[in-house]
């Protein structure tokens, strides 16, 4: 019987199963993208509250009571974060802990003490969407059935908010079934994954600097194989996003001599970056994903914005690529007499995500466990859980990032991408197999 306390625990998900579906479709109606989750925050910790981890010596850690705030990368102004939390308030957030995720304070850490020796473990669920505009194609399951996004430019893509159902299931079963636990539980909800701008703040607020064991979960998909449950042996691409703004002088196109053409500068940049040589310190991938610019058809462009990444799949090969790239950019507007400044929007070192000892022990458990399990592929994320897995395995703990394996129409960051909620009770039960393993409790 010393599996027991696992099967009333996923026993206790598939009876969650209608629930879930309900919340993972309003979560996808209303995405909100990365800085802007504060609706889906709010819910969260209603959730969290109801289940009684605002109780000591339970604790809810909210905003800024879990986030570093100079950590927080590619955060938009502040007429955009009172635009989404007037927003946020007008599409039903639960006050009063929306306010705790003002101004881009969009995190959550839910901490279950037992009061029993044991480990302490972490686990972590990403919220935010894209900024992709939904298909509203017939075809399209969420436009025919009603939950498509209802934020023009804002779409969860990626399978986000079935992460957060997950999270959220798994904190009620953990409380549900508590004095059957021992140790503590660091349940994540983080912001701001895409982009890879989120993580860091949590990671450097020193919240997780004594978890022993940490748990990552991404949707994944079944590419036609019968899965359910899929890990990796993932190592992340160094990357970094920019914002590159130049500023050069309008003039009458008739005589352009008076001015100082930024177009032509990011033509000479835009250029430049895709032609810088390859070096033996690894493959790197560039891209230029949007450029905005120009004011008329007769006038001479002063302002450009270029947004772009550099990715190395190793930390040397972005290490080369980046400071090429800056010079590229400086010297593209200084050869056309403007000005350049670069933002950066979002970074992650090259690290590995996942323990490999650690992560065929999981393995093995899932499979012992009755799921069906993929067995680990090597692979290359690019994905800021790095931030956790590098924090705490550079004080001896371990990490491993598994996948929720669905069904998907269309690729991850596609206009009519989509999951089937029927799989994300797996995610949440290997959480659980997960945590009552490491407490000793499943064998």
């Amino acid at each position: 019987m010393e599996n027991e306390l696992f099967k009333q625990m996923s026993d206790y998900i598939d009876s969650r199963a209608g629930w879930m579906k309900e919340r993972r479709q309003d979560f996808h109606k209303h995405a909100e993208a990365g800085w802007h989750e504060v609706r889906t925050c709010s819910i969260v910790a209603d959730h969290l509250v109801k289940l009684g981890y605002d109780k000591a010596p339970c604790r809810i850690l909210m905003g800024r009571e879990c986030m570093a705030a100079e950590e927080r990368m590619g955060l938009p102004d502040q007429e955009e974060l009172d635009f989404i939390y007037q927003r946020a308030l007008d599409e039903g957030a639960i006050m009063p802990y929306a306010e705790k995720f003002k101004d881009g304070f969009t995190g959550i850490v839910a901490i279950l003490e037992t009061g029993k020796p044991g480990p302490i473990i972490g686990l972590r669920q990403d919220m935010d969407a894209l900024g992709v505009v939904e298909s509203q194609d017939p075809a399209h399951r969420p436009a025919k059935e009603g939950f498509a996004s209802i934020h023009p430019g804002e779409m969860h893509a990626c399978g986000h908010d079935g992460h957060t159902t997950i999270g959220m299931v798994v904190a009620e079963t953990l409380m549900k079934f508590k004095d059957q636990l021992c140790g503590t539980v660091k349940i994540v909800f983080q912001p701001a994954e895409e982009g890879v701008r989120g993580a860091k703040s949590i990671a450097y607020s020193g919240v997780l600097d004594d978890v022993k064991y940490m748990i990552g979960v991404h949707m994944g998909p079944r590419r036609g194989q019968d899965y359910d449950i899929g890990f990796g042996y993932d190592t992340n691409m160094a990357n970094a996003k920019w914002d590159v703004y130049l500023t050069g002088k309008a003039c009458h196109a008739a005589s352009p001599e008076n001015g100082n053409n930024a177009m032509l500068a990011m033509a000479a940049l835009v250029q430049g970056i895709y032609g810088i040589p390859r070096a033996s310190y690894g493959n790197t991938a560039i891209n230029v994903g949007v450029v905005e610019a120009g004011s008329g058809r007769n006038v001479v462009c002063d302002r450009v914005k270029i947004v772009m990444e550099l990715r190395g799949y190793t930390q040397a090969a972005l290490d080369y690529i980046e400071p090429y790239a800056r010079r590229i950019v400086e010297h593209a507007a200084a050869m056309h007499g403007c000005t350049a400044e670069i933002k950066v929007m979002g970074a992650t070192p090259c690290y590995p995500i996942d323990d490999p000892a650690f992560v065929d022990e999981l393995c093995a458990l899932s499979k012992k466990l009755g799921f069906k399990t993929r067995d680990p592929q090597a692979g290359t994320n690019s994905e800021d859980y790095t931030y956790m897995a590098q924090r705490v395995m550079e004080r001896g703990g371990k990490s491993c990032f598994f996948r929720c394996l669905s069904d998907y129409p269309a690729p991850g960051h596609a206009v009519n991408y989509d999951i089937q909620e029927k799989d994300l009770p797996h995610g949440a039960q290997f959480f659980c197999a997960a945590v009552t393993y490491l407490m000793g409790l499943t064998k």
